[in-house]
């Protein structure tokens, strides 16, 4: 066991993190205790003197003893509890940091070993699969009802950075939760219909040579895409275009709402007249106050389980030293997404790990998977967020590079390879959805005269008119 610490930076949650805890004298024989879902001690917080090259200040410090690879699982429950302990005590977080040890209190966690193996297996070691060297990397596996089952992060920029709790660029992820799934929730498009495929403006720069946005992964076609197509191949321009016609308003005020996002700079550029200002943020993923990868196993957990979301969390009980309960589990479901949308979204991220997707790499044969990658400029974020009927995994690494493909599927397909799957769970469905061909060309219902049909998924309420091919 390696000795390691745990602090608060304003803002950002760290790996092995220090809190300065001055004016307390506390005895080193005196612990806290983080155990895993079964009641093992998987790490002892303690209070005293720092001696090393990265101590702050001189000051004493919580620090804690756990396994090489689990600091930022730790660092996620210790932060955790001690804002449950500010909430309930109004207490401040020093104050609360100092009772964890003082008391020698219990934070019980949703913690499984056999799925951080997997995780440290794969990205523990400083590659990544596919020969990618990524210093700046992190993973995080949930269940479907909220839990943190495990999470890893390693930064070579700075030891104390937990990337699970650190806010960045979502890139292409948002997608699903900003454009497609609040747009199909509200009825204003379905799989099958059809955007052009062309930039959303061209302008002419000062040398006379025509600029284009937003940047697509590929050359445009100008041709007409369902917006199915436009999610499996990560398509920027009719994502843009779909958030137009659904309202970047309604957008923001969706991520906040139902997620806890963020959105403040956005929402204001809204109210201003400057909508098209913040289309990036919202439609590609450029949030200002960016998104961590908690927020996003999170809020793509209700496409796995009928619509319902449970903020992520790694505590599920905390106990004062002498067996006394202090807090138990309590996070409260909600329905953001009908049951209807998130089958149908379930679906459409199902097409993404197909053949010719963007997260193909993904695909494990005899496993139901969905998922969407992201990335942003340069390729300095690459994201994969997936799911199956049992678990949420999310995957980002840092590589600036631009034009370098992402790996992050094939780390997701490596860590899920690796965590026991229960046979014969499926993702919840729903009756009101159901499965018909549609005209390619149209993208209407096919009749027996539409030479080019496809099957698609559709919410009963908001069902295709048939096609008029003749």
């Amino acid at each position: 066991m390696n000795r390691k610490r745990v602090a608060g930076m304003a803002g950002v949650a760290a790996a092995c993190v220090l809190l300065a805890l001055a004016g307390h004298i506390l005895s080193e024989e005196k612990n806290g205790i983080v155990t895993d879902a079964g009641g093992n001690e998987i790490a002892r917080l303690m209070y005293g003197s720092q001696t090393d090259d990265n101590q702050m200040d001189g000051n004493r410090t919580v620090r804690y003893d756990c396994a090489d690879g689990y600091e930022a699982y730790i660092d996620l429950a210790c932060r955790e509890a001690a804002e449950i302990l500010c909430e309930r005590k109004g207490i401040r977080e020093e104050e609360a940091f100092r009772m964890l040890v003082e008391e020698e209190m219990t934070i019980q966690t949703a913690f499984r070993s056999d799925v951080m193996e997997g995780l440290l297996d794969v990205c523990g070691e400083g590659r990544m699969p596919s020969g990618v060297l990524a210093t700046e990397r992190a993973a995080a596996v949930g269940d479907t009802k909220g839990h943190v089952l495990a999470c890893y992060s390693h930064s070579a920029e700075d030891s104390s950075r937990n990337y699970v709790t650190y806010p960045t660029y979502a890139g292409s992820t948002i997608k699903s939760l900003s454009v497609y799934g609040p747009a199909i929730e509200d009825d204003i498009i379905c799989w099958s219909d059809l955007y052009l495929d062309s930039p959303y403006w061209r302008t002419v720069n000062a040398d006379g040579e025509e600029e284009v946005w937003p940047v697509n992964t590929g050359s445009y076609t100008d041709k007409m895409w369902t917006v199915q197509e436009a999610l499996k191949k990560s398509n920027n321009a009719i994502a843009v275009k779909v958030l137009k016609d659904y309202g970047v308003g309604n957008s923001c005020r969706f991520l906040r709402e139902k997620f806890g996002l963020k959105t403040e700079v956005e929402e204001r550029a809204v109210f201003d007249g400057k909508e098209d200002d913040v289309l990036s943020h919202i439609a590609l993923g450029y949030l200002a106050a960016g998104i961590t990868m908690r927020d996003l196993l999170g809020a793509y957990q209700p496409f796995a389980n009928g619509g319902v979301y449970t903020p992520m969390h790694a505590v599920t009980a905390i106990q004062t030293g002498d067996g006394k309960e202090c807090y138990q589990e309590e996070f409260k479901a909600t329905q953001v997404f009908s049951p209807e949308t998130a089958f149908v979204m379930n679906r459409m991220l199902k097409t993404v790990v197909e053949k010719d997707g963007t997260g193909e790499a993904a695909f494990i044969e005899g496993l139901d998977i969905c998922g969407k990658t992201g990335t942003s400029d340069e390729s300095r974020d690459n994201w994969f967020v997936g799911m199956t009927p049992e678990y949420v995994c999310a995957v980002w690494y840092g590589l600036p590079g631009a034009g370098m493909k992402n790996e992050s599927p094939a780390v997701f397909r490596e860590i899920m390879a690796r965590v026991e799957h229960h046979e014969g769970l499926e993702y919840q469905k729903s009756e009101n959805v159901v499965e018909v061909a549609y005209c390619e060309k149209t993208g209407l219902l096919a009749n027996e005269f539409c030479k080019e049909q496809k099957a698609g998924y559709y919410k009963k309420q908001n069902m295709l008119e048939e096609c008029d091919c003749r």
